[in-house]
C-alpha cells in the first residue's frame, strides 16, 4: 500500500511571504504602464513646449495675420437662425457629402461653426474622422483621426500629425480602442493592489515585532526569572556531604 500524503502545514506568516510575492509580479507588470503614463503626463502637461523644441509643432502659415484680423472681423457676422437657413449649402447636403464619403456609417458629432469668417458643417464619425464642408461654397476636405487640419489663405488644406491627441490618447488608452481603455483600467486596478499590498507588508512585519516586544518580559522580570532559575538549581544540587552519606548507605 501506497503510504498517504503528508498534508502540507502552511507556515505561520504564510499571507505575509505570498503577499511579498504577488506585489514584486504586479511591479513588474505595472512598470511598463506606469512608464508610459508618466512620460505623457508630462508631455501633456508641457505639450507646447515640448513639441516646440522637437520640431513637432506646425510652423505658422504666411497668412496667419490675415486670418486673424479676419476671424475678428467675423465678430459681425449674422447668427441668426433665418440667416442660417439662407446658407448656399445646407445641412442635409452636408451630410450627403458625408454619407458619399464614409457610406451609412455612425457619427459622432455634426456642428456648424463660424470659422475665419465663414461658415463650415464639421462632421465627426465614430473612430475620429472628420469631414469640413464650406457652407458658402460646398469645397470639402476630409482628416484622419490623428491629422491636424488648418486651412490655408487660398482654401487648401494643410495637414500634419496631431501629436496632442496621439500623446493624449496614448496616456488614457483610447489609441487602443475599447481594448487599450480595458488595459489602462485594468493596470489601475493593478495599481490600487500594488498600495494595499505594499501597506500590508509595511504594516504586518511592524505588528509582528511589536506582538513580540509585549509577549517577552522586561529585563527587570527577566533577571529575577534567571536568579530564580539558579537558586532553585543550587538548592536542588546535593552537597558533598550528602553524597557521601548516600553513597555509604547503598553500601
Amino acid at each position: 500500500m501506497n503510504p498517504s500524503p503528508t498534508p502540507t502545514v502552511k507556515p505561520k506568516n504564510w499571507l505575509l511571504l505570498q503577499s511579498r510575492v504577488w506585489h514584486r509580479w504586479a511591479g513588474v507588470i505595472a512598470a511598463l504602464f506606469l512608464v508610459v503614463v508618466s512620460l505623457t503626463g508630462i508631455v501633456l502637461n508641457y505639450k507646447k513646449p515640448i513639441f516646440q523644441t522637437l520640431g513637432l509643432e506646425p510652423a505658422p502659415l504666411a497668412g496667419d495675420k490675415e486670418k486673424t484680423s479676419s476671424s475678428a472681423k467675423s465678430a459681425g457676422e449674422p447668427r441668426q437662425a433665418s440667416h442660417l437657413q439662407t446658407l448656399p449649402v445646407s445641412m442635409a447636403q452636408a451630410l450627403a457629402v458625408a454619407r458619399e464619403q464614409w457610406g451609412d456609417a455612425p457619427l459622432e458629432r455634426v456642428e456648424l461653426k463660424l470659422e475665419q469668417g465663414e461658415w463650415l458643417y464639421k462632421i465627426k464619425r465614430q473612430g475620429g474622422a472628420e469631414i469640413w464642408i464650406s457652407a458658402a461654397t460646398g469645397a470639402h476636405f476630409s482628416k484622419g483621426a490623428y491629422e491636424k487640419a488648418r486651412r490655408a489663405p487660398d482654401g487648401t488644406a494643410i495637414k500634419s500629425f496631431d501629436w496632442g491627441k496621439f500623446v493624449l490618447d496614448l496616456h488614457t488608452g483610447k489609441i487602443g480602442g475599447p481594448v487599450g481603455v480595458a488595459v489602462m483600467t485594468g493596470v489601475a486596478g493593478v495599481l490600487f493592489f500594488l498600495t494595499l499590498s505594499g501597506l500590508y507588508l509595511w504594516l504586518k512585519p511592524l505588528l509582528l515585532r511589536r506582538a513580540n516586544a509585549a509577549a517577552r518580559p522586561s529585563p527587570a522580570v527577566a533577571e529575577g526569572q534567571a536568579r530564580g532559575a539558579l537558586q532553585t538549581g543550587v538548592a536542588r544540587a546535593p552537597t558533598p556531604a550528602t553524597a557521601a552519606r548516600h553513597g555509604a548507605g547503598t553500601s
